[in-house]
């Protein structure tokens, strides 16, 4: 379990004058709420904040303190300015050591697998965080996936993971990754089809091109053909 810390101050003044008086100061308004603590409002240096989130994932437990006061607490949300993206508040869930919380854990899936470097296929990662359930002191850091034996149609579903002193809250038939077959041949194959059917196009239909001699047939035909125009002339 990876926790950071984070110093925080009380602040007295609620609403938008105040909030964009601590961002020009710059800090970040937040709140502190949980099951066990009333709502406290305070600021963090946005400095600090951004410094520490370099270290942090979602499941990363944060020990804010304010007024000398340690409290353990998870991030549960973050505001941003729509424009610059800089965070415009956030939202500090406070827990308890003793007491199981539902949280999102970061899923890193390490090595390359067969089908990707043997046979050219494609992996899809269709999940990136997995939700648990697990006392504080259980959360993982991440969760690990190897995938180096994955072969083409090979996936892994949530019912095939296993997390020691953990419950995994995912639907347990959602796919998590899976290998799909290269689509680069295919796309090959429509080319060099339409590439035949042009070429038999030319061969049985076209006319000769500019400054080609006609074919036998085709010139003792046309000489016929003036021939018959003289005669009806006399």
């Amino acid at each position: 379990m990876k926790e950071v810390v984070i110093n925080a101050e009380l602040r007295t003044g609620t609403g938008k004058g105040p909030a964009r008086q601590i961002r020009m100061a710059g800090h970040i308004p937040a709140v502190v709420y949980g099951p066990e603590v009333d709502p406290i409002i305070v600021s963090v240096d946005e400095r600090e904040f951004r410094s520490a989130m370099k270290a942090t994932t979602a499941s990363t437990i944060l020990n804010l303190t304010v007024d000398g006061k340690v409290n353990k607490v998870v991030l549960r949300d973050l505001q941003r300015d729509p424009v610059t993206s800089r965070v415009t508040h956030i939202d500090f869930h406070a827990i308890s050591m003793s007491r199981p919380i539902n949280i999102a854990t970061p899923i890193r899936f390490l090595g390359t697998p067969k089908g990707v470097k043997i046979d050219g296929g494609i992996m899809n990662a269709t999940m990136r965080e997995l939700d648990i359930s697990c006392l504080p002191a259980d959360i993982p850091e991440f969760f690990e996936i190897d995938v180096e034996e994955l072969g083409i149609g090979d996936s892994i579903h949530v019912n095939e993971l296993e997390i020691p002193k953990v419950n995994i809250l995912s639907e347990a038939r959602r796919t998590v990754v899976v290998i799909s077959a290269p689509t680069v041949i295919k796309a090959d194959a429509v080319e060099e089809e339409e590439v035949e059917e042009g070429a038999e196009g030319v061969a049985e239909g076209e006319a000769p091109a500019e400054g080609e001699a006609p074919a036998a047939g085709d010139e003792a035909k046309g000489k016929d053909e003036k021939a018959k125009t003289e005669d009806k002339k006399k």
